[in-house]
């Protein structure tokens, strides 16, 4: 397991470097000059000497190489640069807002395991019944719904008793408040509940056709013990995947999230560095968040040996 670990984590260097590559050609490729969306309006009241001073200093001067260089160089010391914008260093920018935002995504994960999975399992047992008719409708709109405008519908109807109830704040952090936590949990958890509802659906109706199953329910096994213990448990394994292949997008989503509900996580950060070509934190952030991708989806490989014992890793 241990060797297995070590040369998973060397094949993601290769593909770490790419992704690093790959991000800072696209923002060296930005348009429009860093240094004024930097300044803004007081671009215009500083001299010409002033400006190649500050360009100098920011190193915007140097070629395309030497930015690389120095930036790579610095990545690999841990060091991903200073905010242009806030003049703080990005670890420490990405230290402050991630449990925020990781706080999100566990309240997104919550919300689908404990949606997605049931309705799943219940559209699977009413296979062409009206139960399955109406839960896999329900998934369908669930995945077809833009995460921005579902985050607004739930504030109009959820947030104030003009058009809805007023159940919970329309915005806000609050120190993690849990009902502060709760609806946009609920906005960003929908997709993946919609997904995993379908996936969970599939999975549970291909292992009902297995021997094995024929053979639990001829020995007289309870149904709850057939479904639970050998149906659910073998179906695990897909259901497993899509949650791995799924935190991007929760991660992805919580950018939207985090906008309309205010909240002071990594979508909070990004959205204004890259309005003013805060070119520091983008990369910082995108590079953090492909590094957290890869290794989730380590973390999702290990975990299925512990669901299919069959599996080894040596």
């Amino acid at each position: 397991m241990a060797l297995y670990i070590l040369r998973r984590l060397i094949q993601v260097v290769p593909t770490l470097f790419g992704i690093f590559t790959v991000l800072f050609v696209l923002a060296y490729l930005m348009p429009s000059d860093p240094l004024r969306a930097v300044l803004g309006e007081q671009y215009r009241r500083l001299s010409p000497e002033t400006i190649e001073g500050i360009r100098e200093e920011l190193g915007l001067n140097d070629s395309f190489l030497e930015r690389y260089g120095d930036f790579l160089g610095q990545t690999l010391r841990g060091d991903l640069g200073r905010s242009y914008i806030l003049e703080q260093d990005v670890t420490e920018i990405i230290g402050y807002r991630f449990p925020r935002t990781f706080q999100l995504m566990i309240g997104g994960m919550i919300v689908a395991l404990l949606l997605g999975i049931p309705m799943g399992i219940i559209a699977a047992e009413k296979q062409y019944g009206w139960a399955d008719h109406i839960l896999m409708f329900l998934s369908l709109v669930g995945v077809s719904m833009p995460v921005f405008w579902l985050a607004l519908i739930a504030q109009l109807l959820l947030t104030q008793d003009k058009y809805g109830i007023a159940l919970f704040p329309v915005a806000g952090y609050e120190n993690g408040s849990i009902i502060h936590m709760i609806l946009p949990s609920l906005v960003i958890g929908t997709q993946l509940t919609a997904t995993l509802a379908r996936i969970t659906r599939t999975a549970m109706l291909e292992v009902r056709t297995q021997d094995y199953m024929t053979t639990a329910r001829a020995k007289g096994l309870p149904y709850r013990l057939t479904l639970l213990r050998h149906q659910m448990k073998n179906a695990l394994i897909p259901i497993i995947t899509i949650i791995g292949l799924n935190i991007g997008g929760l991660l992805g989503g919580s950018i939207v999230t985090e906008t309309v509900f205010n909240w002071p996580g990594l979508g909070r950060a990004i959205v204004p560095a890259i309005e003013r070509r805060d070119t520091p934190v983008i990369l910082g952030i995108l590079l953090f968040g492909s590094f957290l991708f890869i290794i989730i989806n380590l973390v999702t490989d290990l975990i299925y040996a512990a669901v299919n014992p069959r599996i080894r890793y040596s």
